[in-house]
């Protein structure tokens, strides 16, 4: 259905970050084209490391300096997150004066390997995160294929949206039999994890509390906090804190979580074609969680400076960003031709928004009044480069 798609702007991000760094980490999901997009960076077969394979996972378990000193150029280790005690290592390397070899490793995000690069590779290492195709990268004609399937490739890349599908209920099944178990290092059913991941489907964009989903799921108030926290550093969901302010006003105090994927999201909603999405409950949450993660990763925000502005019984602001010296916020509306509301006014004063952007389904810009402007969602990699510039 799709040709293939190069993903030249990340590319090009890496090699920025290569040539100022001797270490760069690549960070994301599994099966978001980490592999597909280092793999050719080695300069030779010798220089990429797949730790996911044993033979290379012996060679830098039993002797790693001697391994990796004595080569140059570009070296790629691929799924680092099967080999911690490798940074130790790197960081010995980064340190020669004469740094001979450039790193690309890549990892999908075990809390080991993150609490490995912060420890050992402070100053020495790029972070780059990377999600799925984004609407740069399809094209934005096609963002309703890349909403309705997400950005997974073999996912947006399947001859139909049912063979799509598929992959993702594959995808998930694997994602809960084996990684979630391995990474959150508890033991829950693989059924029980579904029933989870399930609630925070149906909640996404909504106030979330541990609390609550314990009692549903009837397991300790200890068990979901792990599993959050673990699904968050595997880059499936994202977690949006409430802004504090010194609005004078009940402002409400509880995070939001967001499935980053909206095909994955869209699998656990049992949404697998674009006419089960027209009519679903869940449309306008799923539509802000796109055009969340489009955002953030467009305009190359830090998850960190991302939050929800929420006052009990009035005013929200989907997402309100901090930037230097300029506050910006979002709404997202699913309906063709969003209208101006008294909401929107009072979130753009309460925050003093430089500017309040409404995010909706169109290929027009317009301004609707002087500090809030319309924009069609094929207009949103045009907004992003504005705000990242």
């Amino acid at each position: 259905m799709f040709p293939h798609i190069e993903r030249t702007r990340l590319l090009a991000r890496l090699h920025d970050a290569s040539n100022r760094y001797p270490i760069t980490v690549i960070l994301g999901a599994r099966q978001t084209g980490k592999t597909e997009l280092c793999r050719g960076l080695a300069s030779s077969p010798d220089h990429y490391f797949d730790l996911e394979r044993s033979l290379d996972l012996v060679r830098l378990t039993d002797n790693p300096i001697s391994v990796l000193g004595e080569l140059s150029g570009w070296i790629v280790i691929d799924e680092a997150q099967e080999l911690p005690a490798l940074f130790k290592t790197l960081r010995v390397l980064a340190d020669r004066p004469d740094h001979p070899a450039r790193f690309i490793v890549t990892g999908s995000v075990a809390p080991t390997l993150l609490e490995s690069v912060s420890e050992s590779l402070a100053g020495r290492a790029a972070i780059i995160e990377i999600g799925g195709f984004d609407l740069r990268e399809t094209g934005t004609e096609n963002w309703k294929s890349l909403w309705l399937r997400g950005g997974h490739p073999p996912s947006f890349l399947a001859p139909d949206d049912a063979l799509a599908y598929e992959w993702r209920e594959n995808y998930l099944s694997a994602l809960i039999g084996r990684d979630l178990r391995i990474w959150s290092h508890a033991d829950l059913p693989p059924a029980l994890i579904r029933k989870l991941l399930d609630l925070v489907a149906d909640s996404t964009g909504q106030a979330w509390n541990h609390s609550a989903a314990a009692g549903i799921l009837d397991i300790s108030y200890k068990t979901v906090q792990n599993y959050i926290e673990t699904l968050k550093r595997a880059y499936i969901i994202r977690e949006l804190q409430p802004l504090e302010t010194n609005v004078r006003k009940r402002i409400r105090r509880s995070s939001t979580l967001l499935i980053r994927d909206t095909g994955i999201l869209h699998s656990l909603l049992r949404v697998s074609e674009e006419s089960h999405l027209e009519s679903h409950p869940r449309r306008g949450f799923s539509w802000e969680a796109f055009c969340i993660d489009e955002i953030v990763r467009l305009a190359e925000i830090r998850e960190e400076h991302c939050f929800r502005y929420s006052v009990q019984g009035g005013t929200e602001v989907d997402l309100v960003t901090e930037l230097p010296g300029r506050r910006l916020g979002f709404e997202f509306k699913s309906g063709d031709a969003p209208r101006l509301t008294d909401a929107m006014k009072a979130g753009r004063d309460d925050l003093k928004l430089e500017k309040l952007y409404v995010i909706f389904p169109g290929d027009t810009r317009h301004q609707m009044d002087d500090r809030i402007e319309g924009v069609g969602i094929e207009r949103l990699p045009e907004l992003c480069d504005e705000i990242k510039g």
